[in-house]
């Protein structure tokens, strides 16, 4: 009964101690908008899209394909030995898919722009030609 006893006070110390910091908390937040800073600097808002990276979505994949397959084994009651080395091959795969992804962002990034592309090639070299009738790069690429 005391055990209770001794576990209510403290649960009710808890309580008055969280009371207090968010009085504190409400305090500051009240003498940051009388100074005409609705956020503290260290809380600036962020847009939400703009952290959105194009890799989430892959990312979200990886992360259902090592859960599923934690599942699997686990439900599927293998050994402790088996279940990390199913874990062991589904996170080399996911190492594998990044790397690739990696691999493919750098060449996408190492890629020289395409030249501009002329119109029709026989025309350009037929500009080319001695005795050809002189005609400015825009008449060729028409």
């Amino acid at each position: 009964m005391t055990d209770d006893l001794d576990v209510a006070a403290r649960a009710f110390a808890a309580a008055d101690d969280f009371e207090r910091q968010a009085s504190e908390l409400r305090a500051e937040l009240r003498r940051l908008r009388a100074a005409g800073r609705a956020t503290p600097s260290w809380a600036q808002r962020v847009d939400a899209r703009a952290g959105f990276s194009s890799a989430a979505p892959r990312i979200a994949v990886e992360a259902a394909f090592l859960i599923a397959a934690a599942v699997f084994v686990g439900v599927a009651g293998f050994g402790a030995v088996t279940v990390v080395a199913v874990m062991a091959a589904a996170w080399l795969v996911v190492c594998g898919v990044e790397w690739l992804a990696h691999r493919e962002r750098r060449k996408a990034e190492l890629l020289p722009e395409e030249p501009e592309p002329v119109a029709d090639d026989r025309e350009f070299l037929e500009a080319l030609r001695p005795g050809a009738p002189a005609r400015s790069r825009s008449s060729v690429a028409g």
